[in-house]
């Protein structure tokens, strides 16, 4: 069969069939244009050695930059799947069915040594780099055991980078490269989270490559090499070791070598002709890397077929239920309204990255001839299908956009493309030069404000959320809760106490297991109590301090008792307070409830008003017990007022729980018998195990009985 002339620059092989030409940076014969042109092997470079700035630049700014819950957690799990393997199969640690002892209240998890049930079900690969080489040099047993694991992570994020350039460059030029990169580097939303995030960032350059070796397979086609089918069998295989969602990857290679094959006749006819060699090698990638899958993750291998369909049934309807920060409202992860994905990553991303976006589509339609429709569909595939199928199935969805980071990337190959066909809409180099410019402007504030606020640029947002300060009260900011590490840091620097104490010192948090490994790796030998506290709860816990995120706080109680009175430090971003630190060595609350436990009104009554009176924290809590002390003392008014302003912002089961009582307490008082009832029923209801509601039911029928008796008499 005679073969079709090819162009050898482009690398392809003899009988190889050429991809659709990319858009090219280099100006047409004879089209007179004075436009600035760069040659590709200048692009190249420019390429390149801007990949190798930012990988200078992540490793230099990302050094001790905090870790979070999550990654303990999967270092755990990394350790628990070596120790599958190094113990010839006996221990099963890794299925997390290990328990800690004591109250699940009391006791920090990282102290413990529980693994999380569910993590049976997330692979490892990432896991095996970082934890093996921390066993290596020994570093899993220090300080620096989380720095390590962001080193390799911050080289899977330009790792990301590339493959997304790459892409670009196949789909629309090196030109479209450098800009893929350079607006993905510069989204502090996204970018943020190649210093830690060791969860989704290396599932994003997993996903990335294995789309790139999928494009040069077909590209290949019809004789596939074995280092094409290699790379992609290596690439699917982290990929689907990391999340098992990546499996959905097979599907995107099915669309892309049914539109490869079935839109060119020739190919196909020569495909045909070779199917067993492409056959063999595509079952090559995508066997080997299912059978390197079986092999390396210890919960799949004790039992293949039945627990690789757990995972995935596991991830196709995600269990977890939290609430979220969403609109300024609390939210379950499992009801969040559909545009819950949609508007996050809209008010997240630079504003210059969603202008150039619709461009993108609106040239890309202008101008399909120009460039390899066959790529396009790929693109839009992979970056549509994964929120559109989870939106759907109504998967949990909270933490923002940041389960779908591996979308990003693509969406800045199609703003690239905007760049691109708006630059080139200008012939002459000094109008281009002002596109330039008018974009780096548009970069200038993100840029800024990642600096400003380093190394939170995750939670940055844009000018259409009225930025972080707009969104503080209305979304979760801090979800990594990245800031706990300097908050922890300052609690050792400027209160030595914690770690000279010859009595306990105890400190409560919403973050308990962070802060305890962190002050047991810091503070070795201390005399250091951790104990769970939510910020709302923490007059009820006796603590010297404290140490509070403001994850999970309802948007209400952020904005009018947020940060509390005795906060001693605050980790703040954008000027407003994320994790405090919070001191009271007297703890007047603590004793006022202790006094409340055992009757004593009076002398509760009297250290509440003492601890409001010092410390100036008048917050719902407080009302709380209050009312029921007032109440107690038959200042029935007071009662009611206290309890009404308690009741007014549904904090906690257990506030509302005392507040009813207080009001219950004082209808009595007052003869108002019916609202006395319903109040207490209200109680019932929200605490059914509890006594002290019942207690004062009974005796409030007791008293209402007596009184119908008393009116019954003849007079």
């Amino acid at each position: 069969m005679k073969k079709e002339p090819v162009n050898k620059s482009d690398n392809i092989k003899p009988g190889q069939v050429a991809a659709a030409p990319v858009a090219s940076n280099t100006p047409n014969a004879g089209q007179g244009v004075t436009a600035l042109v760069l040659p590709d092997a200048m692009l190249q470079k420019i390429f390149l050695f801007s990949l190798l700035g930012m990988l200078l630049i992540t490793w230099f700014s990302g050094y001790n930059v905090g870790f979070h819950q999550d990654e303990m957690d999967m270092s755990k799990y990394g350790q628990a799947n070596y120790a599958f393997y190094l113990s010839g199969g006996k221990d099963t640690s890794f299925l997390g069915d290990r328990l800690p002892s004591g109250s699940a209240a009391q006791v920090p998890q990282a102290s413990s040594g529980y693994i999380d049930p569910m993590l049976r079900y997330y692979g490892s690969a990432f896991e095996y780099i970082a934890t093996g080489f921390n066993k290596i040099i020994g570093a899993s047993k220090g300080v620096n055991e989380f720095n390590t694991r962001h080193f390799f992570n911050q080289f899977f994020g330009i790792l990301t980078l590339l493959f997304a350039g790459l892409i670009a460059r196949k789909f629309a030029g090196w030109r479209a490269a450098i800009f893929t990169i350079w607006l993905a580097f510069l989204s502090p939303s996204f970018m943020g989270h190649f210093y830690f995030n060791t969860k989704d960032i290396p599932f994003c350059a997993g996903y990335l490559a294995t789309i790139y070796f999928t494009i040069k397979f077909m590209e290949e086609l019809p004789a596939p090499g074995w280092k094409t089918s290699t790379w992609l069998m290596l690439s699917f295989y982290f990929t689907v070791n990391t999340r098992i969602g990546g499996l959905l990857l097979v599907l995107y290679f099915g669309l892309f070598a049914f539109l490869y094959l079935a839109t060119n006749r020739k190919l196909l006819a020569e495909s045909l002709t070779n199917a067993k060699a492409i056959l063999l090698k595509a079952t090559y990638a995508f066997g080997g890397a299912l059978a390197l899958l079986i092999l390396t993750w210890p919960f799949i291998l004790i039992n293949p077929y039945t627990n690789l369909m757990a995972a995935i049934g596991v991830i196709k309807k995600f269990p977890i239920k939290i609430n979220i920060n969403f609109e300024g409202a609390m939210v379950s992860s499992l009801e969040v309204p559909t545009h819950y994905l949609p508007k996050f990553m809209l008010i997240t991303a630079p504003v210059l990255v969603v202008v150039l976006l619709f461009f993108g589509v609106i040239f890309y339609f202008a101008k399909r001839g120009k460039y390899n429709w066959k790529i396009a569909v790929l693109l839009l595939f992979s970056v549509l299908f994964p929120p559109v199928y989870a939106i759907a199935s109504h998967v949990s969805l909270y933490s923002g956009w940041r389960h779908f980071l591996f979308i990003y990337p693509g969406l800045c190959i199609i703003a690239s493309l905007g760049l691109s066909e708006v630059i080139d809409l200008f012939k002459k180099p000094a109008y281009q030069l002002v596109i330039g410019l008018l974009c780096i402007a548009a970069l200038i504030k993100p840029v800024a404000w990642s600096i400003q606020n380093h190394p939170y640029e995750y939670c940055y947002f844009n000018e259409i959320a009225g930025g972080f300060k707009n969104a503080y009260y209305n979304y979760d900011t801090d979800y990594w809760e990245i800031t706990a590490k300097k908050a922890v840091d300052w609690l050792i620097k400027n209160e030595p106490v914690v770690a000279n104490s010859k009595d306990t010192v105890v400190i409560a948090s919403n973050l308990s297991q962070f802060v305890d490994y962190y002050l047991k790796k810091h503070c070795p030998g201390a005399k250091i109590k951790v104990i769970s506290s939510g910020v709302t709860g923490r007059n009820e816990l006796y603590w010297h301090y404290a140490i509070y995120n403001t994850l999970f706080v309802k948007p209400d109680y952020l904005e009018n008792f947020f940060p509390p009175a005795q906060t001693v430090y605050a980790e703040s971003i954008d000027g407003l307070p994320v994790t405090v630190v919070v001191k009271d060595t007297a703890r007047l609350d603590y004793k006022a409830l202790e006094a409340l436990k055992v009757a004593k009104h009076q002398l509760a009554d009297s250290l509440y008003a003492a601890y409001i009176n010092t410390t100036k924290d008048h917050n719902p809590a407080i009302d709380a017990y209050i009312s029921v002390a007032k109440g107690s003392l038959n200042d029935n008014d007071a009662a009611i007022e206290a309890a009404n302003r308690a009741l007014q912002y549904h904090f906690s089961n257990v506030l509302d729980y005392n507040a009813q009582c207080g009001l219950g307490i004082a209808y009595a008082n007052k003869r108002q018998f019916r609202l006395s009832v319903n109040a207490l029923k209200i109680a019932e209801r929200l605490m059914p195990k509890e006594h002290y509601s019942k207690d004062i039911l009974r005796q409030v029928y007791m008293v209402m009985e007596e009184e119908k008796a008393m009116q019954q008499q003849p007079k």
